[in-house]
């Protein structure tokens, strides 16, 4: 293989993995929202049933990033089993709330699923004025020329996330966030709910149990 289509398979791989990253698009704060340690944070991931994988790993790294910050959090299949796939009555939702003594839900819903080609042409990396002999510049070129470029397959994920008082029925905090090209459920699950805490502690709507100063 030619060194420049070498550096072009190296380049556009590299375009497409610092990419893959979660970040914050919006967040915001209820503005008579206090700071608080709530004793029982349940994870609901709305997702449709098939996307049950993506929904289980939603909640659970965001339940254990919870738990590593001192805080007490199950999630919803462990609260509603298979019914969390099923859209519930207002009754049932606040009956099992208190039955299992939920104080605060931390909702993450799945607002759109993007999936887009980026498409790479061949001769992305050779420099203008760069050969002296026609000879090396020809088969260079004619390699460029001739060498079709190739598809690499993207997708966007678009989530908001919203943390409510369960005993005043108040929304205290909401964020969106936009996850690029995730390398894996696990990993998208991961950067999402570390983001979220992060954020949350950061605008003093929860606050961090196990700090240190």
């Amino acid at each position: 293989m030619k060194t420049s289509n070498l550096l072009l398979i190296v380049l556009a791989g590299s375009l497409v993995l610092s990419c893959n990253s979660t970040k914050i698009t919006s967040s915001w704060k209820a503005g008579d929202a206090v700071t608080k340690t709530y004793h029982n944070i349940m994870v609901w991931g709305i997702l449709t049933e098939k996307d049950s994988i993506l929904k289980e790993n939603m909640e659970a790294h965001l339940v254990n990033d919870l738990v590593d910050k001192g805080y007490h959090a199950i999630s919803s299949v462990t609260v509603f089993g298979a019914r969390s796939y099923k859209k519930l009555t207002e009754k049932e939702i606040v009956d099992q709330f208190k039955n299992s003594g939920v104080d605060a839900v931390i909702t993450i819903a799945l607002l759109d699923k993007q999936k887009e080609e980026l498409y790479v042409p061949p001769g992305m990396v050779n420099n203008m004025n760069s050969y002296d002999h026609v000879d090396k510049y020809y088969s260079d070129i004619y390699e460029k020329v001739f060498t079709p470029g190739y598809y690499v397959s993207t997708t966007n994920y678009f989530w908001e996330s919203n943390l409510f008082e369960v005993t005043k029925d108040k929304l205290v905090y909401s964020a969106r966030t936009r996850s690029f090209d995730p390398s894996s459920s696990n990993m998208l699950a991961h950067e999402n709910g570390l983001l979220l805490i992060k954020d949350m502690v950061k605008k003093k709507v929860i606050i961090d149990p196990v700090k240190k100063d």
